[in-house]
């Protein structure tokens, strides 16, 4: 009997610790993101709002594991075009680059924020049905995808930041829909 609960104390431990890890290995990702985020935008006071709530979740949901885990991770990779894109678009257009804009928000930076947010949704509403349990996928998908979007797009204001989450959304609903399609067709 002793050395039942001994083993199951050490597998115990075990397991929290491969979670703790993982929690702390996401803390890590979302820093880097933030740190990446910092170094391409000029950061609004909204935005840093964004890294912390982006740093908490990202963490947590990784500890959460299964499909929380792995609906953060889909949702920083699908945040990073939102986060990244708009940065290309006004260097583009502009001939400078987002942390020195004065100009504020620009037609093409708020399309850039919209269009790619509106396609990766669609791509992790299509992949939350292929995964065993397609609504926690989904809901951390989404979230940490926001959270990793925001931190670019909302730079240029409320209209960006509106762009991402829209764009998430309706993509994401989107996605689910025609794949919900696909797979009774």
């Amino acid at each position: 009997m002793a050395r039942s609960d001994a083993a199951l104390r050490s597998a115990r431990r075990a397991y929290e610790r491969a979670h703790v890890l993982a929690a702390l290995r996401a803390f890590a990702v979302a820093a880097a993101i933030v740190a990446l985020a910092l170094g391409v935008h000029h950061m609004a006071r909204a935005s840093w709002l964004f890294a912390a709530a982006l740093a908490a979740t990202l963490p947590v949901l990784a500890y959460r594991g299964g499909p929380w885990r792995r609906g953060a991770l889909a949702g920083v990779l699908a945040g990073l075009p939102p986060l990244l894109v708009p940065l290309f678009v006004f260097s583009l257009s502009h001939g400078g680059h987002c942390p020195s804009c004065t100009m504020g928000p620009t037609l093409p930076c708020l399309i850039a924020c919209f269009g790619t947010s509106a396609v990766v949704g669609m791509l992790v509403g299509y992949r939350a049905l292929s995964d065993p349990a397609p609504h926690r996928f989904a809901l951390a998908a989404i979230a940490t995808a926001g959270l990793t979007g925001l931190l670019g797009c909302a730079t240029i204001g409320f209209v960006g930041a509106l762009g991402v989450v829209v764009g998430l959304v309706g993509g994401g609903v989107t996605g689910w829909v025609v794949a919900g399609r696909a797979a009774h067709a």
